[in-house]
C-alpha cells in the first residue's frame, strides 16, 4: 500500500525549494559583491572584518537550513521535525526578511498542522519497508 504525498504537502516542498535555491543565489552574489569590494574593508581592524564576515555568514546558514532541513524531513516523513524546521524557518523568516515570505511560512506552516492529509502521511510509517527489513532477517 503505496500512499502518494498529499497535493498540498508536495507544493510546500516546492515551494521551500524554489525559496531556497532563490535565498542561495542571491546569498551568492551578495557574497561576491563584498568579495570584490573588499578593498573598502581594509581600513577596518582585521577582527572587525572577520566579525562581520562571519555575521553575514550566520546569517546565511540561519537562512537557508531550516528550509533545506524542512525539505528533508518531509521526505523522511518525520512529522515532529519537518514542524520544527518549518517553525525555525518562520522565526528567521520573521527576522531576516519581513515581507511576503513571512506569510508565505505562516501558510505553509499552517497547512503543515491544520491540513489532516499532510499530517496523516508524515506521521505514517511505511509498513511494506518495515515487513521487508524483518523478512531479510529470517
Amino acid at each position: 500500500m503505496n500512499t502518494k504525498m498529499p497535493t498540498l504537502l508536495n507544493v510546500i516542498r516546492a515551494l521551500l525549494g524554489v525559496q531556497s535555491i532563490f535565498i542561495g543565489i542571491s546569498m551568492a552574489f551578495l557574497i561576491a559583491d563584498l568579495f570584490r569590494d573588499s578593498a573598502d574593508y581594509s581600513a577596518f581592524p582585521l577582527s572587525d572584518q572577520i566579525a562581520y564576515f562571519a555575521s553575514i555568514g550566520l546569517r546565511v546558514l540561519m537562512v537557508l537550513v531550516p528550509p533545506i532541513l524542512t525539505i528533508v524531513f518531509i521526505s523522511r516523513r518525520s512529522y515532529k521535525l519537518t514542524i520544527t524546521f518549518m517553525s525555525l524557518a518562520l522565526f528567521f523568516g520573521v527576522v531576516f526578511f519581513q515581507n511576503f515570505l513571512v506569510l508565505l511560512h505562516i501558510f505553509m506552516l499552517l497547512t503543515l498542522l491544520l491540513h489532516k492529509p499532510s499530517k496523516v502521511y508524515l506521521k505514517r510509517k511505511d509498513t511494506r519497508v518495515n515487513e521487508a527489513v524483518v523478512e531479510t532477517k529470517d
